[in-house]
């Protein structure tokens, strides 16, 4: 009867690594043993390493940055055009906030012309917080809403398109805009990286389909962690 035959080490190694990614005992970001610590903790040669890795990041699943070694390459995946951050984003882990602000305000200057209000001082919701996934802070979401289409922002909990789709508000056209942006202090501390980290900053304006606009505001994302996808209709 035929024997099939073992597999060989590198093979072995490069499946293990897999396997702890799919499982996320390994997330984006991380750093792996140097090639040397591996081969001697596993007790391999550093040839078999080195070919395991190399058919790692053939694939992309890693990359090697300079002075931090070979680094896991899962970033988050995120089209523009494919709906909020929890719809998209809660089959890859655990969707989370960390709430800042979420009150009613009144409109100034700047938010009457943005917002198109009928006058100043009209009372808008403002929620500002930081999106988590599998507890990472990812994002730090600021927008500004006409209070009717939140009236209540005190008590949304979790994803504001879920909430206005069993009120039966649907957002229609959506413009963006992008631009990379320098964290200050705190906010990079509210997402535990270095300020020498760029951040892309995604300015947001959401129309129903009658023209008024429900929601004006911006997200600044890890840099590191995000990429973003486009999908546009040529003709």
């Amino acid at each position: 009867m035929y024997q099939q035959e073992p597999a060989p080490l590198y093979l072995k190694l490069q499946n293990a690594i897999q396997s702890a990614v799919d499982s996320k005992m390994l997330t984006h970001g991380n750093t792996l043993p140097s090639e040397r610590l591996m081969s001697d903790v596993l007790g391999i040669s550093r040839v078999t390493v080195v070919k395991a890795l190399a058919e790692l990041k053939d694939i992309g699943l890693l990359v090697k940055k300079q002075g931090r070694g070979n680094q896991v390459n899962q970033p988050v995946l995120y089209n523009l055009a494919g709906g909020g951050f929890s719809s998209q984003l809660q089959h890859k882990g655990v969707v989370s906030n960390r709430w800042l602000v979420r009150e009613l305000v009144n409109a100034n200057e700047t938010l009457t012309l943005k917002l198109e209000l009928s006058k100043a001082d009209e009372s808008v919701a403002k929620i500002k917080r930081v999106r988590l996934l599998d507890q990472i802070p990812v994002s730090i979401e600021t927008l500004f809403i006409p209070e009717e289409y939140l009236p209540r922002p005190d008590l949304l909990e979790g994803s504001l398109y879920a909430f206005w789709k069993e009120c039966g508000i649907i957002p229609d056209k959506q413009q963006y805009d992008l631009s990379i942006y320098m964290p200050d202090s705190e906010e990079a501390a509210m997402l535990e990286i270095p300020r020498s980290i760029p951040l892309m900053k995604v300015g947001l304006l959401s129309r129903r389909q009658d023209g008024r606009i429900i929601e004006y505001g911006s997200a600044v994302c890890r840099s590191d962690y995000y990429k973003f996808q486009f999908e546009v209709k040529v003709g």
